[in-house]
């Protein structure tokens, strides 16, 4: 029998989470979970591709969110919050060009449990 190196099995473990991903980035609208600790996240008005989040020095609590866009958002608002909150408006997106070209918005000010939180929802209008 063959044995399969290490080797072949990242390079297989790197075309399946590749593949996950293509997916999920297929579906507009969406933002993939992530382990910040809460279970769903959705955005409306545009495309996610990535979320990053800021945590504080102990690791228990969410202060930020990094949010990247699919395309050029520079003209659109971006408003973000946990759970049931109220909507905070993000940083202005900023677009860097190229294929397919994104948008960063930068969201700030939060105190949210990583343990506790279940939800993040983000919105996206024209101005």
């Amino acid at each position: 029998m063959h044995r399969i190196s290490r080797r072949m099995v990242a390079v297989l473990v790197v075309i399946g989470a590749i593949a996950a991903g293509g997916a999920a980035f297929t579906a507009s609208n969406t933002v993939p979970n992530t382990t910040a600790g809460y279970g769903t996240s959705t955005i409306t008005g545009a495309t996610a591709t990535d979320i990053a989040y800021t945590l504080n020095a102990t690791g228990t609590q969410i202060t930020g969110a990094t949010i990247t866009f699919t395309g050029d958002l520079s003209n659109d608002t971006v408003k973000a919050g946990f759970e049931t909150n109220s909507l905070t408006t993000c940083s202005a997106p900023v677009y860097t060009a190229g294929t397919p070209g994104s948008s960063v918005s930068t969201c700030s000010g939060y105190t949210e449990s990583t343990a506790s939180s279940s939800s993040f929802s983000v919105a996206v209008t024209n101005n």
